[in-house]
């Protein structure tokens, strides 16, 4: 069962963009999304963000909430199409519902020739050292 929270609505902003990240022993390639506005408390849930679209939800590997809670990052696979709904919440509670077609987001994609490490590039059928979540 899901659970909503109740909460006015705020101004966020909303960004999107290719980030490396060390993971085991080998940077990995992310999409970041980050929401900047309204609150993301620390609690003792999980914090979740999922990007659903005709049916089908993506979730993210990882989702990581700012020291000053006003904001969160959630890391995705390279591939995902930022379209349909980016809901965020804890455990199984939903505290925002973001609709990415009305954003138009456009990922700042990273110059992979300017990578100077080897690195592994998350994707949807190939998440690397991650758990697949599509």
């Amino acid at each position: 069962m899901i659970e909503f929270t109740y909460q006015q609505p705020v101004p966020l902003q909303i960004g999107a963009e290719e980030v490396l990240r060390e993971v085991g022993k080998l940077p990995h390639l992310l999409l970041r999304l980050e929401i900047r506005g309204g609150r993301f408390p620390q609690r003792a849930l999980e914090p979740f963000a999922r990007v659903v679209n005709e049916s089908k939800a993506v979730e993210a590997h990882v989702v990581e909430i700012d020291d000053d809670e006003a904001g969160l990052r959630a890391y995705f696979a390279t591939d995902l199409e930022l379209r349909g709904t980016l809901t965020v919440g804890y455990g199984s509670e939903v505290t925002a519902e973001i609709p990415l077609n009305r954003l138009e987001l456009k990922p700042q994609r990273l110059d992979e020739k300017r990578i100077d490490v080897k690195f592994h590039r998350v994707t949807l059928r190939d998440p690397g050292l991650f758990r697949p979540r599509g």
